[in-house]
């Protein structure tokens, strides 16, 4: 026992002067620009000068002001599919950091046998019993086991990160959808209100054939227009059911379950006031599969050190005791036992290249994590410059077609009472019906685009989850942590 009190203190003194091999992580930077190139069709959205703060962006879809897309958000958090997933792999990056932990800790194993034995001449048997135990604790000098700690954390912290970035996209989604299935609504009211109208001119002009005022060919050009209002009914009937089943999916909620609570009809909402304010750098710091990506990269850089470890020894302390009696009463007597303790080193001389292979692989590894976070800072850039230019864009349009529904209407209430006096030919209140029902349709198109495009806007600005709240792990790497 004097010896292991000799070695301990030794092998806990070289551990703590231990140095890690490989290179350490650093932060990945990239020059974004003050501003965004389309803030000129952002202007579009800022007609009222109120502005989206960041801290509004955590819960973007209250904005909106629809409790039925807040409930089914809300149902979305907890109960998709691609959520439990997420949280699932979660799990497994936090088990897999617990398990390389463990590798910084001795190990201690037992061991009890039982043997019988017989001599092939007299054939007389014999017992043995046995029981004893052996500890190991491998002296992490050069930091392999500590590498594979650093990675396996980098590993668990973009597993957080991810499932936020599962949350901002199905959030957007379910968005997304709901505003497909409400547009839905009011495409299909509009069209039945104009196959109403139309109806009703195709029995008028009937009823002015009868009278000698029109010829055939009107009746069977208005019988024409109602038939052809009619058949856009059940594409627009198949449009509303899919994006039901869509937000069914997406909420986690069996078929049919939303039919009844979103039954009613509302309006789409009008948020050409709202724009979210902010620089592009400030991506870096929400937008969770930025975050990822940086994670990623610090995995990777750190499972270059692990790989490189393996060029070097490796030191160990191990213990063993025993005890083997013909007895099973003497087998813990000191005349039966015995016990071991000391130091080990073991050293791959010579493996064919396969160290230098799999460090080079780890290297390739890392150059790709790289990459990838680059292209995934180009890419967010592009999204949140996309969707500026397609919500002002679209919002300039809305204007322009809300003028031309106002003198669609207009044109058509002045063709009936023409038609009605006889002083303008069918076919002139033929164009004017499919005028007004074009129109009204590209209206509800319209804004249903304009408002899933500031959805898009949220979504790319990192939008749907609270920094300052959510855990510790789905943060960027700091500076600070960085260098450790």
């Amino acid at each position: 026992m004097n010896k292991l009190a000799k070695t301990l203190p030794l092998a806990l003194t070289v551990c703590l002067s231990a140095c890690l091999v490989g290179p350490d992580f650093e932060k990945p930077k990239y020059g974004l620009a003050d501003g965004w190139k389309s803030a000129a069709d952002a202007q579009f959205l800022n007609d009222n000068k109120l502005r989206l703060e960041q801290k509004d962006l955590a819960q973007w879809w209250k904005l909106f002001g629809d409790d039925d897309l807040v409930w089914l958000i809300d149902q979305a958090v907890k109960e998709n599919f691609s959520l439990e997933i997420a949280r699932a792999r979660v799990e497994q990056a936090a088990a897999m950091l617990a398990v390389k932990k463990s590798g910084l800790w001795p190990s201690l194993d037992a061991n009890a046998s039982f043997r019988e034995k017989a001599h092939p001449v007299n054939a007389k048997a014999a017992e043995s019993y046995g029981i004893g135990a052996t500890a190991a604790w491998e002296i992490d000098v050069f930091g392999g086991v500590r590498r594979s700690i650093e990675s396996a954390d980098a590993d668990y912290r973009a597993a957080l990160a991810d499932s936020v970035a599962v949350k901002v996209k199905v959030a957007a989604e379910v968005a997304q959808a709901y505003f497909r299935y409400r547009a839905a609504q009011l495409e299909l009211r509009i069209t039945r209100d104009n196959l109403k109208t139309q109806t009703k001119t195709y029995q008028i002009t009937k009823q002015r054939k009868a009278n000698g005022f029109v010829s055939q060919l009107d009746v069977v050009r208005a019988s024409a227009e109602v038939a052809s209002t009619n058949a856009q009914i059940p594409q627009i009937e198949a449009n509303e059911k899919l994006a039901l089943h869509a937000l069914e999916l997406l909420a986690g909620l069996p078929a049919g379950s939303l039919r009844q609570r979103l039954n009613a009809e509302k309006p789409l909402p009008k948020l050409e006031s709202f724009a979210p304010s902010g620089v592009p750098a400030e991506l870096l710091e929400r937008r969770p599969d930025i975050i990822v990506a940086e994670h990623k990269i610090h995995a990777a850089t750190a499972a270059i050190g692990e790989a490189r470890a393996e060029y070097y020894p490796k030191f160990s302390i191990t213990g063993t005791i025993s005890y083997d009696a013909p007895k099973i009463g003497s087998v813990v007597s000191n005349h039966y036992g015995s016990w071991s303790v000391g130091p080990t080193a073991t050293w791959n001389i010579f493996q064919a290249g396969k160290t230098m292979a799999s460090v080079k692989l780890k290297e390739a590894v890392a150059k790709e994590a790289k990459i990838s976070w680059q292209s995934t800072v180009f890419t967010a850039v592009k999204e949140v410059e996309d969707a500026l230019v397609s919500a002002g864009k679209e919002r300039e349009r809305i204007g322009l077609i809300n003028a031309l529904v106002v003198d669609n209407q207009k044109a058509f209430e002045l063709s009936q009472k023409l038609y009605s006096a006889g002083e303008i030919e069918f076919l002139d209140l033929l164009v004017s019906q499919r005028a007004l029902l074009a129109s009204q349709q590209s209206q509800v198109n319209s804004r249903m685009q304009f408002v899933n495009h500031i959805v898009a806007l949220y979504k790319a600005l990192g939008g749907g989850w609270n920094p300052e709240t959510e855990s510790s792990g789905v943060q960027p790497v700091s500076q600070k942590s960085a260098k450790n």
